[in-house]
């Protein structure tokens, strides 16, 4: 169970004097006890979450559904039947987001789809995870996460997609594989894949896995900023616009889990929200951690 987004928990637990018992050695699942109190989690997810609320907020099409009908905005959204319907979609945005519905860590996602060639190769990645896929508009603006703990604004980070800093005479693939080794030691979900995916990010700027890149030069290797794929996290939470704090706070009343995630693309020149997935089993995880861990716990046992 040893994993950085239950020890930022565990570690917390225990400078509260709070017992930890595994329930499985493979999987995140734990149970918290302090006094007569149990609480089993899942990550930073809790037996105090819905069943029926959880299973709508993790599926990217039910919660863009929900959201729709409160006018939040959200980006344009169909489930995949078949090619022809999905081609409609594409010719209808021409730029689009392929994705699994219930996936988490950036799995099977495809995003900046133009042709039909990425599209029909985006649909087949998706389907490895799970027949349910989703076709998104894609919508321009930066990637911000708001999380919330017992419906309170705890933190916000802000998450850039990968990069590689040019040394002058190694490639982009072994410059790849050395940000790999350097993360592994502290994260080993953080790596940068070596896949189509990034092959296409590389594709667009006219470089490749052999190309190499001028010394500190830096190449985005990503198009999207997922964590798990390699991307870069920057805590915000003093930096956050109040029209988008307000909006996010209304998202979570809406859904109605006290611990979750808000994941939001903003247009921050033409002051424009959209809400792209809700995260309602957070994994919590650096450099914001440690903060969202405290007030976890202390949300759980309900200490100062």
């Amino acid at each position: 169970m040893q994993s950085i987004y239950t020890t930022t928990i565990t570690d917390e637990a225990r400078k509260r004097g709070i017992r930890i018992k595994v329930l499985d050695e493979h999987m995140p699942i734990f149970v918290l006890t302090k006094g007569r109190k149990n609480v089993r989690c899942f990550n930073a997810l809790t037996d105090k979450v819905g069943a029926a609320s959880f299973v709508m907020a993790q599926n990217k099409r039910a919660a863009n559904s929900f959201l729709r009908k409160h006018d939040i905005p959200v980006p344009a959204q169909e489930s995949f039947f078949d090619i022809k319907q999905a081609m409609r979609f594409l010719r209808k945005f021409e730029n689009i987001v392929v994705k699994p519905s219930t996936q988490w860590g950036g799995r099977g996602v495809s995003v900046g789809i133009k042709t039909s060639a990425e599209l029909k190769y985006a649909i087949c990645e998706a389907q490895k995870y799970e027949d349910d896929v989703v076709l998104e508009q894609y919508v321009r603006g930066e990637d911000f996460r708001l999380i919330f703990v017992n419906y309170k604004f705890v933190a916000a980070i802000r998450r850039r997609p990968a990069v590689i800093i040019g040394d002058g005479h190694s490639s982009v693939q072994s410059l790849i594989k050395r940000f790999n080794n350097v993360e592994k030691k502290i994260d080993p979900s953080h790596q940068i894949p070596i896949d189509v995916e990034t092959k296409r990010a590389l594709r667009q700027i006219r470089m490749s896995f052999g190309a190499i890149p001028p010394k500190n030069a830096s190449v985005q290797v990503r198009l999207n900023s997922n964590y798990h794929t390699g991307g870069m996290v920057d805590v915000m939470s003093d930096k956050i616009d109040r029209s988008l704090l307000v909006l996010a706070k209304k998202v979570v009343r809406l859904v109605g889990i006290p611990v979750i995630g808000v994941d939001f693309l903003c247009d921050t020149i033409r002051n424009r929200y959209w809400v792209i997935e809700l995260s309602p089993d957070l994994a919590i995880s650096p450099p914001e951690g440690p903060e969202v861990a405290r007030h976890f716990i202390k949300y759980l046992f309900r200490l100062r």
